[in-house]
């Protein structure tokens, strides 16, 4: 069986268990990683800071749900791909879903950096697009200002793609039903529906 395996690939049989053997050893070792990596997100300095951002930044913050945030987006070919991170710490009421607070955040030497809040309403966003799992949050400006929001209950640290460890299952679920309700509150204010078209 090995053999024939082996012959199907093009390398000794040798070569194939090695291979093999070597896969799995970086499978072990990146599951125990990312296991460990969820047991420190559950309290972890970097979900701990994302509250202090809300609470400390938004008007009566610590009334707000808080969350890690955030998005990719893919430019250019398929030869030539260039991906760019965003990450966001948000505040949000499940009572009050005419508003969405949005801090963008960085991580620069192990500690999150953050700019200014952005209470995002009908007041300053054309309309929101997407879906309860990725928010479209259309600014005027075009293309160029759009920030997409996305929520997971899972956030484990891999290199650029994700720079913290913070488990918010809660957080996530209450979101996720949350941002239905933002998305129609906002784009029935803007008289738009959730593609930016104008409803008659």
């Amino acid at each position: 069986m090995i053999e024939k395996l082996a012959d199907m690939v093009g390398v000794t049989p040798q070569v194939f268990i090695i291979t093999i053997a070597i896969l799995v050893v970086m499978f072990i070792i990146i599951w125990i990683k990312i296991t460990l990596d969820e047991k420190k997100g559950v309290n972890s300095q970097e979900k701990e800071d994302i509250r202090k951002i809300i609470t400390n930044l938004v008007p009566n913050g610590d009334q707000y749900t808080a969350a890690y945030a955030h998005s990719k987006e893919v430019y250019g070919t398929a030869r030539m791909r260039r991906e760019v991170y965003h990450y966001y710490a948000v505040g949000f009421k499940m009572d009050q879903p005419n508003h969405l607070w949005v801090v963008p955040i960085g991580v620069e030497g192990g500690k999150i950096v953050y700019t200014e809040p952005i209470k995002a309403s009908s007041e300053n966003v054309n309309y929101v697009g997407g879906n309860s799992a990725q928010l479209q949050l259309h600014f005027p400006g075009g293309k160029n200002n759009v920030y997409l929001i996305t929520v997971d209950s899972s956030n484990t640290k891999l290199g650029k793609e994700c720079q913290v460890n913070i488990q918010q299952p809660e957080e996530a679920k209450a979101f996720k039903e949350f941002a239905e309700k933002f998305q129609a509150a906002v784009n029935a204010e803007r008289g738009v529906d959730k593609k930016g078209r104008v409803v008659r």
